[in-house]
């Protein structure tokens, strides 16, 4: 039987914190569910032996952990074609992606979180500096790469495009020049369609709004809004109607030039409901140029690039 919304969340938290000694108050706050609620549910899932509580202390059960298995996030595509001419000398012989800040690749911080709670079968979908690419098998050998040899002339739906033999089933859709600060914003388990996003009073990059639950308004420029993170789940019924809306994006007029997420999020928008699941802003640090590289990693300075 499936769970519902509130059982998830219980559920999840219980196994990803661990935490026996959780009290209400402190499941209800981080959860954002009523005390009273969490409470009902503790019951319901207390009775249907998914947890047990003894002394005061709530462990998730075998049968709990086996409830949250439909759930279970397996799959990854990460796009990665694009130049990132901001990042210049930077990406001179490599994508950005592939740049280290203090040693550490950018790249890897995403594919860390993933391999972290389980995700192995991931597809990296490249273009310039391809081969670049492959240094990745060193330390991800069950990675897949797939070349998008159309990256030059075309806008990120063409990567999407190549994405379609892992969007399927449910599926973790990421960009790959995000430097993951928080790991945990990659969770084991997913319940309905999402992308990450931080709140923010006003900002002129892209972000969205949410009405009625859901998320609406994506624009560049914006008040009381989230700023926009390309990391986002899909559940499996919209990872077909994703293949779908893609596809007849890319072979209509101008179909070419469109960023993937104007499918769900613009064009295509009445087909979606997507949630938003709140960041804080140090959970991910979009690196937009080459002085922002330095400011982080002093090492670029001292290059005298």
């Amino acid at each position: 039987m499936a769970l519902n919304r509130y059982e998830f969340e219980v559920l999840a938290y219980l196994e990803r914190e661990n935490k026996g000694r959780s009290s209400i108050r402190q499941i209800s706050d981080t959860l954002c569910i009523s005390g009273t609620a969490v409470m009902h549910c503790l019951d319901r899932l207390k009775e249907d032996q998914k947890l047990d509580v003894i002394d005061n202390e709530m462990t998730i059960t075998a049968k709990g952990v086996q409830a949250l298995e439909p759930y279970r996030v397996k799959r990854a595509i990460i796009l990665a074609a694009g130049f990132g001419s901001r990042m210049m000398p930077a990406t001179t012989d490599r994508p950005k992606p592939m740049v280290t800040v203090n040693g550490v690749r950018i790249i890897d911080t995403l594919l860390d979180a993933l391999v972290a709670v389980g995700i192995k079968e991931i597809t990296v979908i490249g273009g310039y500096k391809f081969e670049a690419l492959e240094a990745l098998k060193t330390k991800y050998p069950f990675i897949k790469l797939v070349e998008n040899r159309d990256y030059a002339s075309t806008n990120n739906i063409s990567s999407a495009l190549l994405s379609f033999d892992t969007l399927h089933d449910g599926c973790y859709f990421c960009e790959a020049d995000l430097y993951i600060s928080n790991p945990r914003v990659i969770t084991k388990y997913q319940y309905a369609s999402n992308i990450l996003g931080s709140y923010s009073m006003e900002t002129d990059d892209w972000s969205f709004k949410m009405a009625d639950g859901y998320l609406a308004d994506y624009k560049k420029g914006n008040t009381y809004c989230y700023n926009y993170y390309g990391i986002s789940y899909w559940t499996a019924e919209d990872c077909k109607k994703l293949k779908k809306d893609f596809a007849e994006v890319f072979y209509g007029p101008g179909g070419k030039d469109y960023f993937w997420e104007f499918i769900p999020f613009v064009l295509k928008k009445e087909n979606y409901k997507v949630e938003i699941r709140p960041c804080r802003k140090q959970d991910i640090m979009e690196i937009d140029n080459y002085y922002e590289l330095a400011q982080l990693d002093p090492s670029y300075l001292s290059k005298g690039e």
